[in-house]
């Protein structure tokens, strides 16, 4: 167990839980959802752009209006006669008595009604209606995920992410010491209380920031309760890893709640001085207390280290159907067994920007609160028709062979803020059934293309088959979900990690197996 100082002696009064078994005892008004897609990101910044311009509109309405004032106040303020004397003397002369009896009965009523007057309505009203479309409390929460899975996924640290380090690479950015707060308190609610003490402290250590005092009348100050917070989180944290096997939720709220009860009886010197012992500790050494978890497949692969494939060959496809002949495709093979395959410059720009402009307009969110740890994207069927989908779709059949109508829909799909797809099958599965599959039958292939280069993060991992594929700008990547025999194929199990830094897009179509009866006849199972 770690060494702490005597503010620890909090211990005592959990001993006997350590030492054994202990009885049982709303939306935005938009309906805009904006973490789960850059397109949602991008409206939002836009939003902002407003809020500013109109907030820039407002001050200068205000500047104007103290500007008259201060012209009103040097006209009539009579600074210079001080002394009753002076006073006296001033009232004494005609003119500036009867200017002051005329300023005092005409003009203070109207200085009075422009100092009463709100200026600056309209800007109020946009404000007031823009404050509207902000993000509301679930939105925000989905960010807190997202930033949640790019942390654990690929094992980054606080102390990393709050300096705008991410993985290997360094950003002209860094979260603030609110930012740092609220990464703090989310993972204190999730439970995760070193990774909590860990943001804690990035909040603690963080530079004072510029107009802090200002901004704190205003915001609140984000530093108030935090040492206790902070001190909190590690001390809980210390004392879990010591529980004893057994009913371990009624045991951790027990340690919260009796840390709690003597963190508030402790001094405030005591525990300054725990908190400064704790900030004089390497943020390095703190890091490798952190045990990680054993990696899952999926994590494994989403972190690019699944061992590299041997005898895999890149070609020209020029079989598939007649038209390759003549116009062979890049296809560089990604597995043998079970098959998956990628094209090269399949996807032109300007395909890619007729996708974009139409998804502006029709993306919708997918899977609100309820399933956001499932899924979390934007996504559109282009279902208009459009010579480019039509074209797409013609070329989709020469790379696949498979028969279906050129007019059939495509899925556009955009990804925001740790965004991600859980380890899935396409086929009908778990309860899931797949659309149409009573009359095309099951989702017999799967094929994306990528719409965007993505620099970090937001990689196709096939867990099961232990295949990563990162995202290329105009590939696309193709492979199937069933066997020769219709059965459904474990293997092409895969997933979308979180992405890091980048805009992902991606086009998908699903083959049925009905369509393909006599393009690839059902034949039995080959075993291996």
């Amino acid at each position: 167990m770690r060494q702490w100082p005597s503010l620890l002696t909090v211990l005592l009064f959990l001993s006997p839980l350590i030492a054994g078994d202990v009885e049982e005892k709303p939306y935005n008004e938009s309906g805009e959802w904006y973490s789960t897609s850059t397109v949602g990101l991008l409206k939002l910044l836009e939003l902002e752009m407003q809020f500013i311009e109109n907030l820039k509109s407002y001050t200068d309405l205000l500047y104007a209006k103290a500007n008259t004032l201060q012209d009103f106040i040097d006209s009539v303020d009579r600074g210079t006669e001080k002394s009753l004397t002076e006073r006296e003397k001033y009232v004494s002369n005609p003119l500036n008595a009867f200017g002051l009896m005329r300023r005092t009965h005409q003009d203070w009523p109207k200085w009075h009604n422009y100092i009463n007057n709100t200026v600056g309505r309209d800007q109020l009203q946009s404000l007031d209606d823009i404050l509207a479309k902000a993000p509301d409390s679930q939105d925000m929460k989905a960010a807190l995920e997202g930033m949640q899975r790019i942390e654990r996924t690929y094992g980054l640290q606080a102390y990393d992410l709050a300096k705008g380090r991410l993985q290997d690479k360094q950003y002209d950015t860094q979260l603030s010491i609110r930012d740092c707060l609220a990464l703090g308190q989310h993972k204190f609610q999730e439970g995760d209380y070193l990774r909590a003490s860990l943001w804690y402290r990035m909040a603690l250590k963080h530079e004072p920031e510029p107009n802090a005092d200002s901004f704190n009348e205003i915001l609140g100050d984000p530093l108030k309760d935090l040492n206790l917070n902070y001190a909190k989180a590690t001390i809980i944290d210390g004392l879990i890893e010591e529980l004893s096997p057994g009913n371990q939720s009624q045991k951790i709220q027990q340690v919260v709640d009796v840390t709690e009860e003597e963190l508030h009886k402790s001094r405030a010197a005591e525990l300054d001085g725990f908190v400064t012992y704790l900030l004089d500790q390497p943020d390095d050494d703190l890091a490798r207390e952190m045990a990680e978890p054993a990696l899952s497949s999926y994590e494994i692969g989403c972190r690019g280290l699944y061992p590299k494939r041997t005898n895999l060959v890149c070609r020209y496809n020029f079989t598939t159907t007649p038209f390759l002949r003549l116009a062979p495709l890049k296809m560089e093979e990604v597995n043998h067994d079970p098959y998956i395959v990628m094209y090269h410059e399949v996807l032109s720009e300007n395909e890619i920007e007729e996708m974009k402009r139409r998804s502006w307009a029709d993306m919708k969110e997918e899977n609100k609160a309820p399933k956001l740890r499932n899924i979390v994207c934007r996504h559109w069927f282009w279902s208009e028709q459009s010579a480019v989908r039509e074209r797409i779709n013609r070329r989709i059949s020469d790379m696949t062979g498979f028969d279906f109508p050129l007019t059939e829909n495509l899925q556009v799909a955009n990804y925001g803020l740790g965004t991600h797809f859980k380890p899935h099958y396409d086929y009908t599965s778990d309860g899931y059934e797949t659309p149409d599959v009573l009359t095309l039958g099951d989702r017999l292939g799967t094929i994306i293309f990528y719409a965007s280069d993505v620099p970090q993060g937001g990689a196709t991992v096939f867990p099961r088959s232990r295949v990563s594929i990162h995202p290329r700008k105009g590939s696309s990547v193709f492979w199937f979900n069933l066997y020769d025999d219709g059965r459904p194929d474990t293997r092409s199990q895969h997933s979308v990690c979180p992405v890091i830094v980048g805009d992902r897009w991606t086009l998908t179509k699903w083959l049925h197996i009905v369509p393909q009866m006599f393009v690839m006849p059902c034949k039995p199972r080959e075993k291996s």
